[in-house]
C-alpha cells in the first residue's frame, strides 16, 4: 500500500499558490506555505531517505554537493537564493532541499557507481582538458571502446518517471498536451506556483523580472514539470536519461529553471546552452509560443555549452496529412548521447504511440495521452512492477485559446473533461 495513500486528498485537487517577491521571498513562502507537504514528501521517499540522504553522508556525496553549490552560486545565485529561501520557510536543512535539486545526476549515475564501489568506473580528465565525466557503472567510456575493450555488463535499469508529449499544429488550432508522470507522491504533495519575481539585478542590471505558472515538485524548484509565462511560453519537460554527467556544470533542475525566464524559443535554446558551464545531465523542453510556433528542444551533458538539437514541429495545413509529433524519455534527435540502457517505458510508450492512428483533433490526441494497451508501458500510466511511474496529471496547452485545462484522470482524458482551466498570460 502507497505509504501516503492515507492523507490523499479525494482528486481531482491540486493546490495553487500565489506568490510575489525577491528570489529569496518565493522561496520562503512556497516552503513557508507547503512546509507540510515538502517534509511528508522528504520523510516518506524511498529515493530520497534510501539513497540520496545516504550519497550526501558518504565523502563522494559530500564533494559533490559542494561541487554543485559552488557551480550553482557562480551560474544561478539567484536560484540557490531561491533554494535556501524554500529551506528556510519549510524548516528543512538548506543541504538537503540542495540535494533534492541535483538528485537527477545522483540517482542515475552517481549513487549507482557507489553502490557498486565501482571508483575504477570515474573518468579522469583527459589530456586535451576535456570535462571531467562521470559514467554510469557498466557504461564503457569512448575511450575504452576505442581500445577495443570488452563490452562490460550493463547493470539492469528501470526507468522509473519520466513523461509523454504530443503536439497538434494546424491553422485553426495549436495544441501541446503533457502527461506528467513522476513519483506518485508528487500526486498528493505537488503544488501549482504562480510567481512574480522581482529583484534588483547584479552589476547594474536593472530590475530582474519574472512572471509564470508552474506545476512543481515538493521541495524542488519550479521548471521540471509543465509551465508557461508572462512571454507566452508554454514549456513541458521530458526527463531524459544519458549514463554519463559532467562535473563541474550545473545541475539539470538549475537549467530548467532558468528557462522559465524565455522570452521565445530562440532565448530557450540559449538559456539551454547555458555558455560558459554547459549542463550536466539533460532533458527535452517541448515548447509553444502565442504565435503558434513549436519546437521539441532535446539538451545533453556538455561544457562550455550543453548539447542541443532544435526540432521544430511546423504547421501542417494539409488536413489530410499528419499534424503531430509525440516526445518520451529517450534522445530521437541527439544520437551522440549515449543513453542508460533499458529505457523500457520510454521505448514501449513511442511504439504504443507510432502504432495508433495519428490524431488531428484534440480529442483524438488526449486519447492517446489516455491509452493504456501496452501493460509493460503504457502511455497513460499508474504504478506496477514493470513501471513504477504515475501520471499525476496532464496539461493541455490550447496555444489558439490561450487557456491551459488540467485533467487528474485517465476517464477525465477519454471525456475531455477538465476539472481546471487556467488562462494564460496574454
Amino acid at each position: 500500500m502507497d505509504r501516503s495513500a492515507s492523507r490523499a486528498p479525494k482528486y481531482p485537487c491540486l493546490t495553487q499558490l500565489m506568490t510575489r517577491g525577491t528570489y529569496y521571498d518565493v522561496g520562503y513562502n512556497v516552503g513557508l506555505n507547503f512546509s507540510r507537504q515538502i517534509k511528508l514528501f522528504f520523510a516518506e521517499s524511498d529515493n530520497i531517505q534510501d539513497r540520496l540522504l545516504p550519497f550526501y553522508d558518504s565523502r563522494a556525496g559530500r564533494d559533490y554537493y559542494e561541487e554543485s553549490l559552488r557551480v550553482s552560486q557562480d551560474c544561478f545565485p539567484q536560484y540557490v537564493r531561491e533554494v535556501r529561501g524554500m529551506a528556510d520557510g519549510a524548516g528543512i536543512p538548506f543541504e538537503h532541499v540542495f540535494m533534492a535539486n541535483v538528485s537527477k545526476e545522483v540517482y542515475n549515475v552517481l549513487f549507482p557507481k557507489t553502490e557498486k564501489n565501482s571508483a575504477d568506473n570515474a573518468t579522469q580528465e583527459s589530456q586535451n582538458h576535456q570535462p571531467k565525466v562521470d559514467r554510469r557503472p557498466g557504461m564503457p567510456s569512448e575511450a575504452a571502446s576505442e581500445q577495443g575493450a570488452a563490452s562490460q555488463t550493463t547493470p539492469p535499469f528501470q526507468e522509473n518517471y519520466g513523461c509523454s508529449d504530443v503536439f497538434l499544429n494546424r491553422p485553426d488550432f495549436q495544441l501541446v498536451i503533457h502527461n506528467e508522470d513522476c513519483d506518485p507522491m508528487i500526486k498528493p504533495y505537488g503544488y501549482l506556483l504562480s510567481v512574480e519575481v522581482e529583484e534588483d539585478g547584479e552589476e547594474g542590471e536593472g530590475k530582474v523580472k519574472e512572471q509564470f505558472t508552474s506545476f512543481t515538485y515538493p521541495g524542488f524548484l519550479p521548471g521540471c514539470a509543465w509551465s508557461y509565462n508572462v512571454h507566452g511560453l508554454t514549456i513541458s519537460i521530458n526527463g531524459l536519461y544519458p549514463d554519463h554527467i559532467v562535473r563541474e556544470s550545473p545541475s539539470r533542475i538549475f537549467v530548467n529553471r532558468s528557462l522559465l525566464r524565455a522570452r521565445d524559443i530562440q532565448d530557450a535554446v540559449r538559456m539551454a546552452k547555458n555558455a560558459p558551464y554547459g549542463i550536466a545531465y539533460g532533458f527535452c523542453a517541448n515548447i509553444s509560443t502565442r504565435e503558434g510556433k513549436m519546437a521539441a528542444v532535446e539538451v545533453g551533458p556538455g561544457k562550455p555549452e550543453s548539447q542541443v538539437h532544435v526540432q521544430d514541429v511546423p504547421q501542417q495545413s494539409d488536413p489530410d496529412a499528419p499534424c503531430h509529433y509525440y516526445h518520451f524519455n529517450s534522445y530521437k534527435h541527439l544520437k551522440e548521447v549515449s543513453e542508460i540502457k533499458g529505457l523500457l517505458s520510454s521505448t514501449r510508450r513511442g511504439q504504443r504511440a507510432d502504432e495508433l492512428p495519428p490524431p488531428r483533433t484534440q480529442q483524438e490526441a488526449l486519447t492517446v495521452m489516455a491509452d493504456t494497451h501496452d501493460l509493460l508501458g503504457p502511455i497513460f500510466r499508474t504504478p506496477r512492477p514493470t513501471d513504477l511511474g504515475e501520471t499525476v496529471n496532464t496539461a493541455l496547452f490550447d496555444v489558439t485559446a490561450r487557456q491551459v485545462l488540467v485533467y487528474q484522470g485517465r476517464e477525465d482524458l477519454l471525456s475531455d473533461t477538465p476539472f481546471a482551466k487556467l488562462p494564460m498570460y496574454q
